[in-house]
């Protein structure tokens, strides 16, 4: 069996994304910086045209995590109303717990992150989607070490928290 994924524009990290939202299936998209992800949370997030009121209401909550939101607050409230978020270590710990609950719920669809996210969470997802096998270290750009690969590429495949673990005898 081939599979196909549609090629809706010229990124292929989009489409992959494109074609997991239209299973209604959930996808981690890793990238090597925050601002990287960032960004692509915000194509994605311009793609996407639903509108839901459990969203609307989540990206309220992010976007008052803080006293007086920051530029940041706002652009993470706008990707999750439309169920794409980002997830690095400049968001609060409010926000990244918000983002990890909801995305185990299944209300977040896609999370673009930092490779952090692999170690030491239980996220698991229909699809893991590496963008960059390269990252800035203290030598410049090198290569992603493989035990972080691999740590990335155990979130994909899994079977999603409660609802698996009920159905196993």
């Amino acid at each position: 069996m081939k599979l196909s994924i549609k090629e809706e524009s010229e990124n292929p990290v989009l489409n992959i994304v494109l074609d997991t939202l239209s299973k209604n299936k959930q996808a981690l998209v890793f990238f090597n910086t925050k601002k990287s992800a960032e960004k692509a949370a915000e194509d994605i997030s311009r793609k996407i045209k639903k509108e839901d009121s459990a969203l609307k209401e989540l990206a309220n909550d992010v976007l008052k995590a803080l006293s007086k939101p920051t530029r940041q607050c706002e652009r993470a409230a706008l990707c999750i109303a439309k169920g794409i978020a980002f997830h690095h270590a400049g968001l609060t710990s409010k926000q990244r717990n918000l983002i990890e609950d909801n995305f185990r719920k299944g209300i977040i669809k896609i999370i673009c992150c930092t490779p952090t996210l692999a170690y030491g969470l239980d996220l698991p997802a229909y699809r893991a989607i590496i963008k960059d096998l390269r990252r800035f270290s203290q030598r410049g750009l090198t290569w992603i070490p493989v035990l972080e690969y691999m740590q990335m590429c155990g979130r994909a495949g899994r079977p999603a928290g409660r609802k698996a673990a009920a159905g196993r005898t």
